[in-house]
């Protein structure tokens, strides 16, 4: 591709601000045709940047990262509504009162039991009130620091929220150059994270915890390439606090250690995991994942196309929607397929990054419930590799923000279809070039 004129990298830095500000401060998500116009505006320059990043250093696309993610400091979430959750158990767990304790619904039947902050202001802000929380230590003690610091003002504890966000992708970005190199990864790779919209817009904009859940992989990452096992470990930890979700890389971790090494690992990371989970940790807890769970399996369902499927395939030979059975056989299917994965890339030796994206990608292909934040590991660790399917899947997932009107949702399943055909077809076209490529350089 021949090198433009800097100036045209300028105005693909241009049109990014203008867009980002367009999602972040004046387009609502029922305004379709703006939103996905913008995002696809937005898509093109990041496309142009990573093209032509002969033009930009290693630290001009950090700091342009940064930069992009500051742009949504003060704003309010204009296209999720997970936030007043998050700052609803914030002000609870302020208040010495376990997140996982009620419901938000008994607060509104016992008004006089209700702390201070907790509301019906609030209450009618949150998107799921007959539903217990979901969010470990990490995001919910961030989430007591804005209750700490803005006991009653819904804005200043989002900007607080944001300001943990984007340091932790500031962190992000900083161990990303280093870890590049280890894998033997061009250091420029950075800029398909660095700039990536959906990374930008769902994890700063929209105030999500795969944030902080990415910067202690990405910790633990770092330190297990220089060998500091109990550093890895309690990073690890940590990880699995901010989101459960990197539990399911645990297999692959251990198998990638020696014996000695991986039972101090395991040491290490139990011992830090019953520290961090202490605070929230009594019967509530347990109970109030263990339905969150049953729920995302049994109840839930949104953008899941293999599961959708399976479901039409259930409407067609019992006349019902079989969400139940079908749930639990992909979770167990799901689970196989990740000790399948880890065994097979420890035999192939595969870099840890690269099994990770699998793991990451089958996880996401068999959720009952795929949000597009919910990609944000497959896009970390596509960076990793030669792999962009991910990169095109974090396009076409915005799509689905199409089922959004002013009178609720409805998805829109030919939207669902063409992404996950588009983003199954590169997929396979990927693996079959990079399968023949080692065949090639193996001969």
């Amino acid at each position: 591709m021949p090198k433009p004129h800097k100036g045209f990298t300028w105005l693909a830095i241009g049109i990014s601000i203008v867009g980002y500000m367009l999602i972040g401060y004046v387009i609502q998500r029922p305004e379709t045709t703006q939103l996905l116009t913008a995002y696809a505006v937005i898509f093109l320059a990041y496309v142009f940047l990573i093209y032509q990043k002969e033009h930009l250093s290693i630290k001009h696309i950090i700091y342009l990262g940064v930069c992009f993610r500051l742009l949504f400091l003060f704003s309010t979430p204009l296209l999720s509504d997970d936030f007043y959750r998050f700052i609803w158990d914030g002000r609870l767990w302020f208040n010495g009162i376990n997140p996982f304790a009620e419901l938000p619904t008994f607060y509104m039947e016992n008004l006089n039991m209700a702390p201070v902050g907790i509301n019906a202001e609030l209450f009618n802000l949150i998107n799921s009130p007959t539903h217990y929380t979901v969010y470990p230590p990490i995001p919910q003690f961030i989430n007591w620091v804005a209750a700490w610091l803005a006991s009653d003002s819904i804005w200043l504890s989002t900007v607080i929220l944001r300001i943990a966000q984007i340091a932790a992708e500031i962190g992000t970005l900083l161990l990303f150059p280093s870890l590049l190199r280890a894998f033997k990864i061009e250091v420029k790779n950075i800029a398909w994270y660095a700039l990536n919209p959906l990374i930008i817009i769902e994890l700063v904009g929209n105030l999500h915890h795969e944030a902080l859940m990415i910067f202690f992989l990405m910790l633990f990452l770092s330190n297990l390439q220089q060998e500091k096992i109990s550093r890895a470990a309690f990073a690890f930890a940590m990880a699995v606090a901010a989101k459960l979700i990197p539990l399911m890389f645990l297999p692959a971790v251990l198998l990638s250690l020696k014996l000695k090494t991986g039972v101090r690992f395991i040491v290490v990371f139990s011992i830090s995991m019953a520290i961090i989970f202490a605070p929230l940790l009594d019967p509530s807890f347990f109970r109030g994942i263990e339905n969150s769970l049953l729920l995302y399996y049994q109840k839930f369902e949104f953008n899941a196309g293999i599961y959708y499927a399976f479901r039409q395939i259930g409407y067609w030979v019992n006349g019902y929607n079989m969400i139940a059975l079908i749930g639990k056989l992909l979770a167990v299917t799901t689970t196989i397929s990740i000790l399948i994965i880890s065994v097979y890339s420890f035999y192939k030796k595969k870099a840890l990054p690269e099994t990770m994206l699998w793991l990451s990608v089958v996880f996401a292909l068999f959720s009952l419930i795929l949000h597009p934040w919910y990609i944000s590991l497959a896009i970390l660790f596509g960076t990793f590799t030669r792999y962009k399917f991910t990169f095109v899947w974090s396009l076409l997932i915005m799509c689905t923000y199409a089922g959004y009107s002013i009178t609720g949702f409805k998805e829109v399943m030919p939207v669902v279809a063409l992404e996950f055909i588009v983003v199954l077809i590169v997929m396979f076209i990927e693996m079959r070039k990079f399968s023949s490529y080692t065949k090639l350089n193996a001969k």
